[in-house]
């Protein structure tokens, strides 16, 4: 969840509604809201609602909500135009972009966008890999504008904070934001400039000091580039649908002599049949109708056109949930169900009430991993089920265990109070599906004799006949290291974290774990 601090005031001048009215409507949205002792409010905005990661996008659907009408955003014909060169395509080939003209810009404006650019690098933007956007004072610079890539040694301008001109690798060995975005570009670094060759920005690192926002700034250069063409656009979108908001004119841009396209809605049909099933409620055209109103869209008899600021509407499903949320989830009458059955418990249920009385903590991991994890844990070569469109590195494969990822969460937990004890039960796949039990323990006392006495209490608790045979295992130390054998059959390994293997998650405490099969 990613928290927005917004003020009552800002959300009263746009939205004309009550501070108490807001926290329950907002919570009844899906935005849990809590009033903080100064005075703001903290709301929680899901991953999948990045138009709702501003102060603009709250009240806007507020309006939706409360008035039962929906927002519309009118794009001007394009005035300016960017040229994308050819040797930016390999390094960062997305670019979208826009005008937005007649802003009266005021410090709740900056600090509202300021938040919202910070908040969408970090969700949508996949902290700036995905996407990353400038915002310019367009009175500074001359179009048309250029965006290509150069050497480190290329251009020269004054990034923001900085009082001289930097070379892009000047900036990235030199500047905070080059220092900690410098993985993201290699020896060709993008570039934004004019006509007159001044320099907006360098993407995804840092804009210029030119072309920074002031209070007298009233037309603004939007530029969003990233590796998505599709998230580009998203992030211009919702952009410009906060910046409309506050009063100002949204123009398009071109690239390369056509439109780039920004807030297009989207036309789908109506999914009324579909959504009376999966509710359980007849809920007809005319309500259907007044419920998808409420929730932003534009309806026109079976069509419904989803606003260009919305990203989270892929399937029906999504609709469907509008139309659940809209309709009000307490107001859904409860109905005993059709058929009685007879429960049974589970061997993973058992394990979690059995970690817990152990002391362990339940973790709740990815279930989709990469090969460098489980290269760091020393895991043997194993067959992989792998992702055949995965939409980042992180993430290519189902993941083949589950130590790996108590290990990284260990390492981020390194400044918690020890002694760290956690568990997760979940599937892995080798590539066949199977359900796992993995346990580990970081302390400075952390052993082998501990760990097996886990292992034993835990097979004691569950009725199962443990043995141990000596063994060695990837991520284990050697000679400390043991096979376990439940009932007579192998069902895992359990040990000390070799010290390679604390290094390359990054811990610095002694750490035991173990791993085995529960079914």
């Amino acid at each position: 969840m990613a928290q927005v601090g917004i003020t009552i005031q800002d959300l009263q001048g746009l939205a004309r509604v009550g501070k108490e009215e807001a926290i329950e409507t907002l919570t009844a949205l899906g935005f849990p809201t809590e009033e903080l002792a100064d005075g703001t409010l903290d709301v929680e905005v899901t991953p999948n609602r990045p138009d709702a990661l501003s102060v603009e996008g709250i009240a806007r659907a507020l309006r939706a909500y409360m008035g039962g009408k929906p927002d519309r955003y009118d794009v001007g014909k394009p005035s300016v135009s960017v040229v994308v060169d050819k040797s930016v395509l390999p390094v960062r080939p997305a670019f979208c972009g826009a005008v937005v003209r007649g802003i009266r810009m005021d410090d709740s404006l900056l600090r509202s966008l300021m938040q919202l650019q910070e908040k969408l690098h970090e969700t949508l933007g996949r902290k700036r890999r995905k996407v990353a956007i400038g915002i310019h004072d367009m009175a500074r610079v001359r179009p048309p504008f250029r965006y290509f890539a150069c050497g480190q040694d290329g251009v020269s301008f004054a990034p923001l904070e900085m009082g001289r001109r930097m070379t892009p690798g000047e900036i990235l060995r030199l500047h905070e934001k080059g220092l900690a975005y410098a993985h993201l570009v290699g020896k060709l670094c993008p570039m934004i400039t004019d006509s007159d060759g001044e320099v907006l920005s360098f993407p995804p690192i840092i804009n210029g000091e030119r072309t920074r926002l002031s209070e007298k700034s009233q037309t603004l250069f939007i530029d969003c580039t990233g590796t998505d063409g599709a998230a580009v656009r998203q992030a211009a979108s919702i952009i410009c649908a906060a910046l409309a908001d506050r009063g100002g004119k949204i123009e398009g841009i071109l690239i390369n002599g056509k439109p780039c396209g920004i807030l297009a809605e989207k036309r789908r049909s109506i999914p009324l049949a579909k959504a009376e099933t999966l509710l359980g409620v007849k809920i007809g055209k005319s309500k259907c109708a007044a419920l998808l109103s409420r929730m932003g869209y534009l309806v026109s008899g079976s069509s419904l056109f989803v606003p260009g600021y919305r990203t989270d509407i892929l399937d029906d499903v999504d609709v469907i949930e509008d139309i659940a949320i809209a309709h009000g989830f307490n107001n859904f009458e409860p109905t005993l169900p059709a058929a009685a059955t007879i429960g049974s418990e589970r061997p993973q249920d058992l394990c979690h009430e059995a970690m817990v009385g152990l002391g362990y903590d339940e973790a709740v991991t990815w279930l989709l991993s990469n090969g460098g994890m489980a290269g760091n844990a020393k895991l043997p070569p194993a067959p992989a089920a792998r992702i055949e469109n995965p939409l980042t590195a992180d993430f290519t494969l189902f993941r083949q265990a589950i130590i790996p990822n108590l290990l990284n969460v260990l390492s981020e937990s390194k400044n918690e109070r020890l002694p760290i004890r956690i568990y997760e039960v979940g599937p892995v796949a080798t590539p066949h599906l199977g359900k796992r039990l993995a346990f580990a323990s970081m302390h400075p006392k952390a052993s082998f004799s501990e760990i097996k006495g886990a292992v034993c209490a835990l097979c004691e608790t569950l009725g199962w006949e443990a043995g141990f045979e000596a063994a060695e295992y990837g991520p284990y130390a050697h000679g400390r290291c043991a096979k376990v054998l439940i009932n007579g059959t192998g069902a895992g390994f359990f040990g000390e974290i070799a010290p390679e293997v604390l290094v390359a998650f990054g811990l610095e405490q002694p750490c035991c774990a173990c791993e085995i099969s529960i079914e």
